[in-house]
């Protein structure tokens, strides 16, 4: 084997001389460049690249020149880099930069550089980023797959939980509010029991509501949609069924109905019904027991379709609250006592979105707080964005 030459040696004695020179210019370089996740300490940002240029001097004075090193300082680098966040071009480019700098450095020094020199230093950076990013794409496909196999762990606890949700809760629910209507129909003793079934059958049926809230969100984050079978349906009928189911939990109040015709679409008339529902919730639970709560259903000609607003005079929604309204997990703080998850306006939104309609809210100190559903007469198919 032929021996290192003595210009080989000096190249490789001048990157051992020069090193923090030729380091301390890299790391303004990598300053100046911007990028991304070379944001970090000066020292982070060194790590490991001092001890790569004395391999990179090493391997000069190998024999034949330029026989690759073990590899364990670019290895150690490329995990230290995606640790602290680096992306793999940012890997790439830092080995690059150094690169020019080094010969940079070389020129200035004014030793003669051959050709199989040149080939030596850069067979020796080819290795250095071959390893570093080896090692940079095992640690993130070994996170990613840690992160997947999470994921699934989640997934078959949710489908656990949808199991017990939907069969050891709702069927004891459904239990109870059998029984307690039997009783109401044959007639309570006395005023005092009927009041008390009375809480029986609200309890149960805000428990069933909230049950139904968190299927119907765990189903939308699951497929991206809520399901929707539309048919034609009276909406002066339906928006009067859910009235009454509202006035026998808030008997103490008053509700007003305004439709001046017959208002006819093709709507899913149990998803409707949850929509009426919630929002007849939310305004007998945020308006003055003294004020009156108003529906009104009227017809679009203009754009074909039907129009639902539901009206209360409760305190002006904050504006800064009004933006992520309709996010899920987003009930009142001040209503914890009431077991509200704050599902019940997302999943309205969703059901709306699901009909291809809007849903949209304006409140003010003077005109008090209006939700306003429009829903075309004629459903087309939609694709809902699934959520982050």
């Amino acid at each position: 084997m032929t021996p290192p030459s003595l210009q080989t040696c000096a190249l490789a004695d001048l990157l051992e001389q020069r090193r923090e020179v030729i380091i301390d210019r890299w790391t303004r370089r990598m300053r100046a460049e911007e990028l991304v996740g070379a944001q970090v300490s000066t020292p982070t940002l060194r790590n490991r690249l001092p001890e790569f240029l004395a391999e990179v001097a090493a391997a000069l004075r190998r024999e034949p020149p330029g026989t690759p090193c073990a590899g364990d300082v670019a290895r150690e680098h490329g995990r230290q880099r995606y640790r602290v966040g680096f992306d793999l071009r940012t890997l790439v480019i830092e080995y690059d930069i150094l690169r020019e700098v080094l010969f940079d450095t070389i020129e200035e020094s004014g030793l003669p550089l051959r050709i199989a020199d040149v080939r030596a230093m850069c067979a020796a950076f080819a290795a250095g980023i071959a390893e570093a990013v080896d090692q940079y794409s095992r640690d993130r496909e070994g996170d990613l797959q840690a992160a997947a196999a999470e994921r699934e762990r989640a997934s078959e606890f949710e489908r656990q939980l949808i199991a017990i949700v939907s069969h050891d809760l709702r069927s004891p629910l459904a239990a109870i509010l059998i029984a307690a209507e039997a009783v109401v129909r044959r007639g309570a003793p006395d005023d005092k029991t009927a009041r008390l079934l009375l809480r029986v059958q609200t309890g149960a049926q805000r428990a069933t509501r909230l049950i139904n809230d968190l299927l119907d969100y765990t189903h939308e984050r699951k497929s991206g949609r809520i399901p929707v079978r539309p048919q034609d349906v009276s909406l002066r009928l339906l928006v009067r069924e859910a009235i009454d189911e509202a006035a026998t939990m808030f008997p103490e109040r008053i509700i007003e109905y305004a439709c001046d015709d017959p208002v006819q679409a093709r709507v899913d008339p149990d998803r409707i019904a949850q929509v009426l529902s919630n929002l007849l919730t939310n305004a007998l639970k945020f308006s003055p027991t003294s004020t009156v709560v108003r529906v009104t259903t009227r017809v679009n000609v203009d754009a074909d379709a039907v129009v639902i607003e539901v009206h209360n005079w409760g305190p002006p929604i904050p504006a800064d609250r009004r933006v992520s309204l309709f996010e899920p997990f987003q009930g009142d703080p001040t209503l914890q006592a009431r077991a509200s998850l704050g599902l019940g306006l997302h999943i309205s939104r969703q059901i709306v979105l699901a009909h291809g309609g809007t849903i949209e809210v304006c409140s003010t100190a003077e005109d008090g707080t209006t939700f306003t559903c429009t829903l075309p007469r004629q459903p087309h198919a939609v694709t809902i964005p699934v959520p982050a």
